[in-house]
This record gives structure tokens, C-alpha cells and sequence, in this order.
């Protein structure tokens, strides 16, 4: 019985401690970085235009790095071909490549990347590179990884348009040398035709065995969406309970969030959800996930370039809350910053 009080005494003492950082966190830490989907800026409500692409957003990029990496975190930028067809661009990305911090992983929006379709605009489904017929999208991701190997980047981690993903994709880009795929979304899928469908999958990175002696394995690194609650699984199958017909009508979910009891949640910079990014946080640091990654798009630097950032003013808030939340972070013992390839050989010598 006394054995058994003095441990509780122990672990409270120990808490006590460590929310007041005076002692330091043994175990493996949660690793964290900020993950930009670097990209042409457009109206995000005309659909998905196949026509001429602006990229005015990657001028923003240099002073977004200093301010980001002066809290401590790495930032990986999924580049896609909009950005490296333009000379300009594609010279500031091989510039920021070069920045301590600084990680450029493949991206691709497979409705503006030639192949093209002839068409103003590509339907819904269409913007999902893995609806696409193989030899067409791999057509398009050659037309990337071309434009890399051009560029002179070496690209180990990709993130789909759209969080697209499949086999087949991860496959010819592990031929590649992409050993990473950044696209799932926990908890999640929407109501496009044909768009992914990671509801089953939660936080934990997936290892894809290696498919031949001396390749590298594949790790998936989820983004980081969930709920302000610690038990995920269970609150992910509530509200989807709550999703059906007759919750809706009784607006349970709405009824969870206005008073509290849980809510959804994503380390997402521009989006709405974040207003709730430091209660999810502490979630996450009692569930000690091997890593989050914060996230947002290059577009919304700019003013105008995404529904996000109407206004510089709005610009300045985001920035705000993300120094903010990442000044936050690094006052935390259980977190430490590393690019998307530093967490994935960290993982790969762990499973080692």
C-alpha cells in the first residue's frame, strides 16, 4: 500500500516538474516541423484551371524562413511545378534549399501539370492524382521529378495535391528516391468524388517494408488532425456517430464543440481549426506521438492568395499565431525540431 501511494506521490511530483521545466524529459522526444504546400496562388473557389499559373507568393518565402526557423523549427517545402517552371521561383526555392532549417520535398496538382488536359477546368475528381489513369499520372510526376533533377534538388518526400496518395504513386517515386509520403490526413476524407479516405488511419507513422533487398522502406507521416481530447479513436467514432442524419438534426456535434466537451483539431496555421491548436497540443503531449507537423500553403503569405488571407492584416495574425504557437513549443521538453527526412531516419533506426 505505501509502495503504491509513493508512486503516485512520485509521478505527480514528476508532472509537477516537468510543466515547470525543471527537470528534462528522458524518453524520446515528439519530433516537429512546419510543413508548407509551396504552390501557384488561385482562386480556391473557380475550381481546377489547367490555364497560365502566378507564383507572386514565393517572393514571400525568404522572410516567412527567417521568421519561422528563428523558433527553432524546420520547415519542409513541398515544391510542385508551377513553382519550379517559373525561372524566378524556381531560383528562390534552390536558394532557400541551401537555408539551415530548410527542406524542399515534391508536391504536384495534377490539373495544371502536362500533361494537361485540354479543358478550362478539371472536375473535382480529376484533381486527385490517384483517379487518374496510371500512364497519365505518371506522366505528370515524371514531368516533376523532371523538373527537380533540373532544378538540381534531390527531393526524399512528397505530399499529393490534395492529400492524394496511392501504391502505385509511392511506388514510382521510391524509384525515384522519395522514401516519404506526407499526405495522409488522420481522420479524414470529404465529400469530392473520388477523394481519399484516411478515417481509418490515426497519428502514428506507417513503415512500408522495403520492396527489395537494399532499398529504402517508405514512411508515411501523417499530418497532424485530430481532437482536443486524448482518447482519438474513441472521439473519432463518436462524432462520426454524431455525422449521421439524426445528429445532425440534433446539431450534436456543434452542441460538443460550443460546450467543450471535444472538439476537432488541426496544427494548421491558416485554417479555423487552429484556434484550438494549443488545447490539441497539450493532447498531444500526453499522447507523446512520435511527431506532429504543423502546416500551411504558401498562397496564403500573400494577401489575396487564398480565402484565408484576404488582408495583409490577416497575413500578420497567422504569422503571429504561428510564432507564437512555435515560441510556445520550444519551451516544452518533450518536443524537438527535425525535418521530415531527420524524423523518418530517426523512426527507421528506432524500428531497426
Amino acid at each position: 500500500m505505501l509502495l503504491k501511494a509513493t508512486g503516485k506521490t512520485c509521478n505527480k511530483l514528476r508532472k509537477f516538474l516537468l510543466e515547470r521545466n525543471e527537470i528534462t524529459y528522458m524518453t524520446t522526444p515528439i519530433y516537429y516541423c512546419v510543413t508548407v504546400d509551396t504552390e501557384e496562388e488561385w482562386d480556391w473557389n473557380s475550381g481546377y484551371p489547367t490555364g497560365q499559373t502566378h507564383v507572386a507568393n514565393i517572393a514571400l518565402l525568404p522572410e516567412f524562413h527567417r521568421r519561422i526557423t528563428a523558433t527553432g523549427a524546420p520547415v519542409v517545402y513541398f515544391t510542385n511545378h508551377a513553382v519550379l517552371a517559373n525561372p524566378s521561383s524556381r531560383e528562390m526555392i534552390q536558394r532557400i534549399s541551401q537555408e539551415p532549417g530548410s527542406e524542399i520535398g515534391l508536391h504536384i496538382h495534377p490539373w495544371n501539370t502536362p500533361p494537361v488536359a485540354p479543358v478550362e477546368r478539371v472536375p473535382p475528381r480529376d484533381s486527385f492524382l490517384h483517379n487518374l489513369p496510371w500512364p497519365e499520372a505518371k506522366s505528370k510526376l515524371d514531368t516533376v521529378l523532371s523538373a527537380f533533377r533540373e532544378a538540381g534538388l534531390k527531393p526524399q518526400s512528397f505530399r499529393g495535391g490534395r492529400y492524394s496518395s496511392s501504391v502505385a504513386i509511392q511506388n514510382h517515386l521510391r524509384d525515384a528516391g522519395i522514401w516519404i509520403d506526407a499526405s495522409v490526413l488522420p481522420y479524414s476524407t470529404w465529400e469530392d468524388e473520388g477523394a481519399p479516405d484516411y478515417r481509418g488511419r490515426d497519428l502514428t507513422p506507417r513503415r512500408l517494408p522495403p520492396r527489395h533487398p537494399g532499398d529504402k522502406p517508405l514512411w508515411e507521416l501523417p499530418l497532424s488532425f485530430g481532437y482536443t481530447r486524448k482518447s482519438q479513436g474513441f472521439w473519432n467514432r463518436a462524432l462520426k456517430l454524431a455525422d449521421t442524419k439524426l445528429g445532425r438534426l440534433a446539431r450534436v456535434t456543434g452542441i460538443m464543440d460550443r460546450t467543450g466537451i471535444v472538439s476537432k483539431a488541426w496544427l494548421n496555421f491558416e485554417n479555423p481549426l487552429a484556434e484550438r491548436m494549443l488545447e490539441f497540443l497539450n493532447v498531444l503531449r500526453m499522447l507523446r506521438p512520435s511527431m506532429v507537423s504543423f502546416t500551411l500553403h504558401s498562397s496564403t503569405l500573400l494577401p489575396g492568395g487564398s480565402p484565408y488571407t484576404r488582408t495583409s492584416a490577416d497575413v500578420n495574425r497567422m504569422m503571429e499565431r504561428a510564432e507564437a504557437v512555435l515560441n510556445q513549443l520550444r519551451n516544452w521538453p518533450e518536443f524537438a525540431p527535425a525535418t521530415y527526412t531527420a524524423t523518418a531516419t530517426h523512426l527507421e533506426s528506432q524500428h531497426r
